[in-house]
């Protein structure tokens, strides 16, 4: 680590940590955690570099330290982009991050618009998707984000898909046994628990053990060196088979600084068009069955010339489709393959599906934004995006890694375990946080930008770290799902066929 210079600019001075009912003040503890992500990736700063955070929280109203956290994953990506750019072309940079900015990013769908109109979300899933109190007085989050899921909760519920009725068949339950019985009928919900709880639990006891981001070497290879370009990721090659927002921020992330990425979709998966808009920047998108033989006898020829291969389905799904972290390396040896869960990949819970709003209800994050007896979601959606962006963070790990000392690498993170490192940055007291009013027009002006795609005009949030050399920016805009062939894109001209309807 001598090699590295950090700066950091901060408006306060210490962080709290909560500790039982007392608030501790520590010393600056940002430039600790920046370390140890550093540490955990082996990546260190060439020198003439500099790293700095600028900026403060709150921006939202909530007792988390969101910004910071964020801003600390990003200025690892900007370190590790610095140590790439740095073998490309023998130079150094200086990578800068604004809390504000990257707390801002936390919600970058929602301030997504096309021809000026706010893009609407799915109305499929509500009343379901929301907090609801059981007979044992707890409170338990059920998400119905895909028809399947909304479906298969009433069925379990036996009720209709009103607010009244949902209610009213919840309170019937326990909330252990429903969150059981959920599991076992493989839909999505858990109990809101408070920090302290989570951590007792054997999923949380077995997360609280494991890195907030794992690395794990699983199988040999020459080392890849990566030769000059013009931009940092250029000629990295990643296989997005990825949906909702993790998953698909994560390679989003590493689009913006030129890497080509080849999303892939299942033709009979769900689609949520917002999503899908402000996730599908720099990348292309196809379709493939991975059921049927051909479809993926053509992913298998894509991964064989592929660099990284990222993937956010429910624990095994992937390896009952014969694309395995393993089987994915011996098909191409020094492959970084990037896993995303809700709650981790092992443990009682490692089969469990889940979205955002579970990883803030099971973990303690919802019972401090509100109350045992009220739990609230964040105002923003920090599991989702901090996910997103500790994934690319370990995908460029593992890529030094492999350029270094050769190896295929199996990157793992998940909603639960971002969620409890966030916590761990501390909380705000009560009046530091409850009067905030949010971002103001200003800061959101600064961060959007416009652009003509496939759908139209679109309105939306650039890329948040700034680079004194490697300037991120997309190369080519959001294009709709399927909209191109499944070939690299030197094998074919980049074509967007036109979108497909959007139910505005």
């Amino acid at each position: 680590m001598t090699s590295i210079r950090l700066s950091f600019f901060f408006s306060d001075k210490s962080i709290r940590k909560r500790d039982g009912e007392k608030m501790k003040t520590y010393a600056p503890a940002m430039d600790l955690a920046l370390c140890e992500l550093l540490e955990l990736g082996r990546v260190t700063i060439p020198p003439g570099g500099n790293i700095s955070i600028t900026g403060r929280d709150p921006v939202f109203p909530t007792p988390f330290l969101l910004g910071k956290a964020a801003a600390t994953v990003l200025a690892a990506q900007g370190a590790a982009i610095s140590s790439i750019w740095h073998q490309r072309s023998g130079r150094s940079q200086a990578v800068s991050v604004d809390i504000a900015d990257a707390a801002v990013s936390l919600k970058s769908v929602v301030h997504l618009r096309q021809r000026g109109y706010p893009v609407p979300y799915p109305d499929e899933a509500y009343p379901l998707t929301n907090f609801f109190r059981c007979r044992d007085g707890r409170h338990i989050f059920m998400h119905a984000g895909y028809p399947h899921l909304r479906d298969g909760l009433l069925k379990l519920l036996n009720c209709p898909n009103e607010a009244a009725s949902i209610a009213e068949a919840v309170s019937t339950w326990d909330s252990a046994a429903l969150e059981d019985a959920i599991a076992k009928a493989k839909l999505c919900g858990g109990i809101a628990r408070s920090e302290d709880e989570w951590l007792n639990t054997p999923q949380g006891r077995l997360l609280a053990s494991q890195p907030v981001i794992e690395i794990e070497r699983i199988g040999d290879s020459a080392p890849e060196a990566m030769g000059a370009a013009r931009r940092p990721l250029e000629g990295i090659r990643v296989l997005d088979l990825t949906h909702v927002l993790a998953g698909p921020m994560c390679t989003r992330t590493l689009a913006e600084q030129g890497a080509t990425v080849l999303r892939v979709r299942p033709p009979a998966h769900p689609v949520i068009p917002s999503f899908v808009m402000d996730t599908g920047h720099g990348k292309l998108s196809t379709l493939l069955d991975l059921t049927q033989t051909p479809d993926a006898e053509r992913l298998n020829g894509l991964l064989k010339s592929a660099d990284i291969f990222v993937q956010s389905y429910r624990p095994g799904t992937m390896a009952g489709l014969g694309f395995s972290a393993e089987a994915a390396a011996r098909q191409r040896p020094g492959i970084v393959y990037v896993s995303f869960s809700c709650y981790g990949e092992s443990g009682p819970w490692g089969e469990r599906g889940g979205w955002e709003q579970l990883a803030q209800s099971v973990t303690g994050m919802a019972f401090a934004q509100g109350s045992a007896d009220n739990p609230t979601l964040s105002p923003v959606y920090p599991n989702d995006y901090i996910t997103g962006y500790l994934g690319a963070y370990g995908a460029l790990a593992a890529l030094l890694m492999r350029a270094r000392e050769g190896g295929s690498y199996h990157v793992r993170v998940s909603l639960c375990r971002s969620a409890m490192w966030t916590q761990s940055f501390g909380r705000l007291l009560p009046h530091e946080w409850q009067p905030v009013p949010g971002p103001s027009a200003e800061l959101l002006g600064r961060l959007e930008t416009t652009r003509e795609t496939p759908y139209g005009m679109l309105r939306f949030m650039g890329p948040i770290t700034s680079y004194s050399e490697t300037k991120p920016y997309w190369e080519f805009p959001s294009a709709p799902m399927a909209a191109h062939s499944p070939v690299w894109p030197e094998n074919s001209p980049i074509i967007y066929n036109a979108p497909d309807p959007i139910r505005l």
